[in-house]
């Protein structure tokens, strides 16, 4: 076979090569759109008694500063950040600052016996199928995220906010309220 041979199947393999990367990347592209804009995900509440919300919690509600944690029942600085949420719970009202806790477990009894031990005083809902978790990729515990009025997310170079005292995540939360 000669290089004049070749030449065609060449072009025909790069040109080949060349649409289905397009094509692709226009793909890629349209899921990111639809990803941003798909409707904010609500879990069910688990802990249901006293001023505690029953039904389905919308995770980043429309123009509220959000604090979400993702936590495990068995996660030691999950519990030794119990006493600085319920004091930021204490610091502002639910209406401005909205915060929701996130496991994965499904033992209802379990988290709302932990819930009831640790004196958690906000939100708690559970995400069994990972729909929160697999969003914004909260893979370690605890991972906390913090979002602005605009819903857009706050970050700590990086992904989630490292503050683990109530001084360091009110000098974060503080300003995204006052600035309303």
């Amino acid at each position: 076979m000669t290089n004049s041979q070749l030449q065609p199947n060449r072009r025909s393999v790069l040109a080949t090569v060349g649409t289905t990367l397009a094509v692709g990347s226009a793909g890629c592209s349209a899921l990111g759109k639809n990803q941003s804009t798909e409707a904010n995900i609500s879990l069910p509440s688990v802990v249901t008694t006293g001023e505690f919300p029953s039904g389905e919690v919308v995770l980043v509600p429309d123009n509220t500063v959000t604090l979400l944690n993702f936590f495990a029942t068995w996660c030691k600085p999950c519990i030794e950040e119990m006493p600085v949420f319920r004091r930021l719970r204490s610091e502002y009202d639910p209406d401005t600052l909205h915060m929701v806790s996130i496991t994965p477990e499904v033992d209802e009894e379990l988290i709302t016996g932990f819930w009831e031990k640790h004196d958690g005083t906000w939100s708690v809902v559970n995400d069994p199928s990972l729909k929160a978790t697999d969003k914004w990729n909260a893979n370690s515990y605890p991972t906390n995220l913090l979002f602005d009025r605009d819903g857009t997310e706050v970050t700590d170079d990086g992904h989630g906010i490292l503050a683990r005292s109530f001084k360091n995540l009110n000098e974060q939360i503080a300003p995204l309220i006052e600035n309303t």
